[in-house]
């Protein structure tokens, strides 16, 4: 829009510009210029009193008032802390350039100085946030969505205001992403040398690709090696760039098949003897001072206990499994109840020799799947019989309900872990996904290894938070200061430094447990799980209602509740909300499962550790999968998600053999391995509790007819499940007392 044009559109908007609604009138979206002129006069329209300064830029730049954009920004950015700016400085770039006649020009040459200006921490934290997560297809995709699902020619105040933000992102970054990816590459060049073309041949004839990153300008002194050994090819460079600054020498092994290697794509089964080898290739280099450490998360946390299924390697000195996945425990399945979050997860990884991000961003692909697949009721393990294509991955797991010899040939298995003598730093979050995989290896570890020099990390965190640093907020939790820890860069290399270079422990690891305690501001320092409770607050359920939510009893009660559920049914699901997000909300489902509310609180308790339970219950089928959520219900009347767990009644006193339940014969299930959490609740608090049957279109559905629940489908739905609770099941939840 000329700039004439907009002072008179300006003069024309009358007081009423700010009313609850303003007019829409949708245009073409690959008309960029359209587009452009109308999301400048939604941007006018929109009221930016109350918003923060932060937003006020954006609307400032949106509405083209570039110079007043820049004073605020200015402004923002200075209480900014630099590691925390990598958005924002593409911000500032954008809105000087567009002061310039050349805005492409201007952006690279300014971004160019500011790259090459910043130290290898900043440049490392760059290539993070926007090339390794590259979040522009996200902003373009948010924004045409949410531009799309407008339907009328009137909007609210609210979605204009959204609508903007959105633009806003997609805009600067698109328009700038293929100038700061070029600029920050040639940045690493300029630093680190880069050998990505090692192929290591396997004692199977197998291959495995490497690449090997070294800080230009140090010295040629053997070093240690940080490793990290990954399945997601591509985006481990900038940790080993992390490494090679830090004064180690940075090595990625990709999964056999990945990369340049010629062998299939072999995820999770080969990496218990592909990683030794890599280590042992590690020792014999020309650089190598023969200690090698290993550092990575998720899967790369798994690769870590992998590479010692059989032995561990004489030059391997220390690991660091962030939020470790461990296949059978916690991956594809938790508690033996499959999820089908891997089915996307195979093609994301084995379609291509790097990674298939066209495939993993097809959401479009994914939801149609699971919708189809819960609504028409097919058998699990023909899921991708109408996906159309074939999920080799997928059907090797259906294969394997329980945990058999195919998951435990992966990771070392019972008195495997007793051979393990090498210090480990086990990292992982609240609300980490994979936490029970984490905590699988750190207690079976602890069980076989006599006097075992294994330290857990654990607090607020998710399973992305737990690998990098904290943001302020996590799903709507404001984190404490003290939980705000830079992980990797902190905690991780100071335990590095201390194994490898017999520096100072990280001051935070004062004993073998340490976890944040949320709403304290304080951390506390254990010397094992067992040590973090003193106390144990024991809730039995009751059939007594108040309000039509029943209670929980602090004593043994005679009762039975009856619970039904109809698999038929299709139009509803079972708990929706196991999944914690938000962490703090208004309310809850109170139809989604039977829910118990406790007493008030009298005193201020602090959870520490994992609630378990007992539940006593008869079913007129074979089985059934269950679930307990435990909330806080605050003194405001808000719901905090604390923990919950899902498992496989026929498994739960063994994942490796399954015993099917006597129909309508009463039977207890006891489970003691929900997820961790340190958390202050406050008096006045209430807690509840909610039970359930799992019926959703995220996990497998068991009709319990006790055939392999991957071949079970709506056919075996013909009698509604019921289900008789008694008031000998209860949920404990371990408490630290600071009285006793």
């Amino acid at each position: 829009m000329k700039k004439s044009v907009l002072i008179l559109f300006l003069i024309t908007i009358s007081m009423t510009s700010f009313a609850q609604e303003v007019a829409f009138k949708k245009v073409v979206l690959s008309d960029s210029i359209a587009l452009a002129n109308q999301m400048q006069q939604l941007a006018v329209l929109c009221d930016t009193q109350n918003l923060s300064e932060l937003d006020v830029f954006k609307f400032q730049l949106i509405r083209g008032n570039y110079k007043e954009a820049l004073v605020t920004f200015k402004k923002r950015i200075k209480e900014t802390p630099i590691d925390q700016r990598q958005y924002l400085d593409i911000y500032m770039h954008y809105v000087e350039a567009k002061l310039s006649k050349n805005f492409k020009g201007a952006f690279k040459k300014s971004y160019r100085k500011y790259v090459k200006n910043s130290d290898d921490i900043q440049v490392i934290n760059l290539d993070k946030a926007l090339i390794i997560r590259d979040p522009t297809d996200y902003y373009v995709s948010n924004f045409n969505s949410a531009y799309n699902a407008i339907k009328s020619e009137k909007i609210a105040q609210a979605k204009a205001k959204d609508l903007v933000k959105k633009y806003f992102l997609s805009t600067v970054f698109s328009s700038t992403r293929a100038i700061y990816f070029e600029e920050i590459k040639q940045d690493h060049k300029r630093r680190y040398v880069v050998n990505d073309s090692v192929v290591i041949p396997m004692k199977d004839g197998a291959e495995v690709s490497v690449v090997v990153v070294k800080r230009k300008g140090n010295s040629t002194t053997k070093k240690s090696a940080i490793l990290v050994s990954s399945i997601y090819t591509g985006t481990n460079v900038a940790s080993t760039m992390l490494a090679a600054s830090k004064g180690y020498v940075g090595v990625i092994a990709n999964t056999r098949g990945k990369r340049w290697s010629k062998s299939d794509i072999k995820p999770l089964e080969y990496e218990n003897t592909d990683v030794y080898e890599v280590i042992d290739w590690i020792s014999k280099q020309s650089w190598s001072n023969q200690k090698v450490a290993m550092i990575g998360g998720s899967y790369n946390g798994f690769t870590q206990w992998a590479s010692m299924k059989h032995k561990v390697h004489p030059s391997l000195k220390t690991i660091v499994p962030m939020v470790a996945i461990a296949p059978g425990i916690d991956y594809p399945m938790e508690n033996n109840v499959l999820h089908n979050y891997s089915y996307s997860w195979n093609f994301y990884v084995t379609n291509n020799k790097f990674l298939d991000f066209k495939a993993s961003n097809d959401f479009n692909r994914w939801n149609t799947l699971k919708n189809t697949w819960y609504k028409t009721g097919i058998a699990f393990n023909k899921l991708d019989s109408l996906d159309g294509q074939v999920n080799k991955l997928w059907n090797t797991y259906m294969q394997h309900p329980s945990y058999d010899d195919f998951w435990k040939k992966m990771i070392p298995y019972k008195q495997e872990f007793a051979k393990i003598d090498i210090p480990i730093l086990t990292i992982t979050g609240y609300y980490d996904d994979s936490q029970r995989g984490a905590m699988h290896y750190f207690n079976e570890h602890h069980k076989y290894a006599k006097n075992s020099n294994h330290y857990l990390l654990v607090g607020p965190y998710d399973h992305w938070t737990a690998q990098t640093k904290p943001e302020e907020s996590l799903r709507n939790y404001k984190l404490d200061k003290t939980a705000l820890i830079n992980i990797e860069e902190d905690i991780i290399y100071q335990w590095f430094d201390y194994i490898l270079n017999g520096k100072e422990k990280p001051s935070i690891l004062k004993d073998k447990v340490n976890f944040q305690v949320m709403d304290t501001d304080t951390w506390m320092h254990k010397s094992s799980l067992s040590a973090m409770t003193n106390d144990t607050l024991t809730f039995h359920l009751s059939a007594e209602k108040i309000k039509d939510v029943y209670t929980l009893k602090s004593k043994k009660n005679n009762f039975k509740i009856e619970m039904k559920v109809d698999f038929k049914d299709r139009e509803s699901m079972n708990n929706t909300e196991h999944y914690p997000w938000p962490l703090e909300r208004e309310q809850i489902n109170l139809k989604d499962g039977l829910v118990f509310k406790s007493e008030e609180l009298k005193d201020d308790v602090i959870i520490n550790g994992s609630f378990f339970g007992n539940l006593e219950f008869s079913i007129n089928k074979k089985d059934v999968d269950y679930s307990v959520i435990v909330y806080q219900l605050t003194p405001e009347n808000k719901y905090f998600h604390l923990s919950y767990y899902i498992g496989r009644a026929s498994f739960a006193k063994d994942r490796e053999k399954r015993v099917l339940l006597t129909p309508n014969e009463f039977t207890e299930i006891s489970f003691n391995n929900s997820k961790l959490i340190s958390k202050k609740i406050e008096k006045g608090s209430h807690i509840v509790i909610v039970v359930n049957v799992n019926k959703n279109n995220n996990a497998q559905i068991n009709y319990g007819s006790g055939k392999d629940v991957n071949e079970e489908n709506i056919k075996d739905a013909v009698i509604p499940l019921q289900i008789n609770f008694t008031g000998n099941s209860s949920i404990s939840l371990p408490i630290w007392n600071s009285r006793k």
